[in-house]
């Protein structure tokens, strides 16, 4: 069967015609056809066509989870990096609450100084300078660690890797926990947290550098349900099928010798 994915470099003709109903981010039209803007690998399938680069400058959306450093102040607020092509602003009233901010009075680094970890959700991505972020939560947000990050080992991958590491439907972050044990946190900014005994956290950083190295490799699941030790999602649906034509068998054999005693 022919594989409808390839490795492309900025400026590969990927397609003459442009014959698609939908064409995704990284392509350009020009006198040539469809040209792949960035290094990544292209892939085709339901009409549409797209460009998973090999590494790219984080976006972030209204509502994205993401881990930031503290930089900077300003009069009313902190100064984030959140690995980004600009920085964030959190507003000094996210985490002074309980009553009206007084510049006058209140010293920001008292409550975050230049280099603590923090979790926010981007609140707004079209102001002008620098990104909006939120410590406020939503129903969906319990597994989120909003605030100041303490006690947390943390790794760091380029987004582009995100989706590999989580896998279909959140099938290779869930074969990563059946064996690491310990509070996995994933960022859409790249940063993956992880509280836990160190020997873990080593192994975990093992698997997401391995999986980060090689993204694009077929089999990448099974490699690391092997280094792991435990059975990969093909290996779990086999053995399962394999016990159903069992206990069906079985079945058909009691249903025969009980017409035979009959």
């Amino acid at each position: 069967m022919k594989s409808n994915k390839r490795i492309v470099v900025p400026g590969t003709t990927v397609d003459k015609n442009v014959r698609y109903n939908r064409i995704g981010e990284y392509f350009v039209r020009d006198y040539r056809g469809l040209v792949a803007t960035l290094l990544g690998v292209v892939q085709q399938g339901r009409g549409g066509i797209d460009l998973i680069p090999y590494k790219d400058v984080y976006r972030p959306s209204r509502g994205d989870y993401v881990i930031g450093v503290v930089v900077g102040y300003a009069p009313n607020g902190w100064i984030l990096d959140i690995g980004s092509y600009t920085k964030a602003f959190l507003p000094a009233s996210e985490m002074i609450s309980n009553r009206r901010f007084d510049p006058r009075r209140d010293e920001l680094s008292k409550y975050l100084a230049v280099g603590d970890v923090v979790g926010v959700k981007i609140s707004d991505v079209r102001r002008l300078g620098y990104f909006g972020a939120t410590l406020r939560q939503s129903p969906e947000d319990k597994d989120k660690r909003l605030g100041k990050i303490r006690g947390y080992y943390i790794i760091k991958v380029t987004t582009t890797k995100l989706p590999r590491i989580i896998g279909k439907k959140g099938s290779m972050i869930r074969l990563i926990k059946q064996k690491i044990k310990g509070d996995i946190v994933i960022a859409q900014n790249g940063v993956i947290l992880f509280k836990g005994p160190y020997e873990e956290y080593l192994l975990l950083k093992k698997i997401i550098n391995l999986i980060a190295a090689k993204t694009f490799a077929s089999g990448l699941t099974d490699t690391v349900a092997g280094i792991l030790g435990v059975p990969s999602p093909r290996e779990a649906v086999a053995k399962e099928a394999s016990k159903e034509v069992k206990e069906e068998k079985m079945e058909n054999e009691d249903k025969e010798v009980n017409s035979n005693e009959q």
